[in-house]
């Protein structure tokens, strides 16, 4: 099979790079913004770049069906900072409600009903879930 990527949508774009690297990692990215609110925020694309120096990006791209930035954009603009949450199996339904849109201002963390933590380098808090075994 062959697609021609300047003949389809952005959305039939999306659909097709996800599935070519599918399936892939998930991070949980936590973000703070300049008057101290947290963001939390799944992304789909994630990867390892370097292991020397230590590099692993993600992408908060733009929204496709308006161009609208990402409460987790935003914040690394104001607080050029960010925690990479692990995510695993028993942690999936928490994650999905991380990823609703929520006004800006809104704790995710509180929402999905995992626990932060304060990191020890940066500000963005850390992810801890509690009461469940993984």
């Amino acid at each position: 099979m062959q697609i021609c990527l300047s003949g389809i949508t952005p959305v039939e774009k999306q659909y097709w790079l996800n599935h070519l690297v599918a399936p892939r990692p998930i991070a949980l990215a936590s973000t703070v913004n300049g008057r101290g609110q947290v963001n939390l925020s799944p992304f789909s694309f994630f990867n390892v770049f370097s292991i020397e120096p230590a590099i692993l990006i993600f992408s908060p791209s733009r929204r496709l069906r308006d161009g609208s930035t990402k409460h987790t954009l935003e914040n690394i603009l104001e607080v050029p900072e960010a925690v990479i949450n692990m995510v695993s199996y028993a942690m999936v339904q928490q994650v999905s409600l991380a990823s609703c849109e929520y006004a800006s201002g809104v704790d995710e963390f509180v929402k999905s009903g995992l626990t932060k933590v304060a990191a020890l380098q940066v500000r963005p808090p850390l992810v801890v879930r509690t009461g469940v075994e993984e």
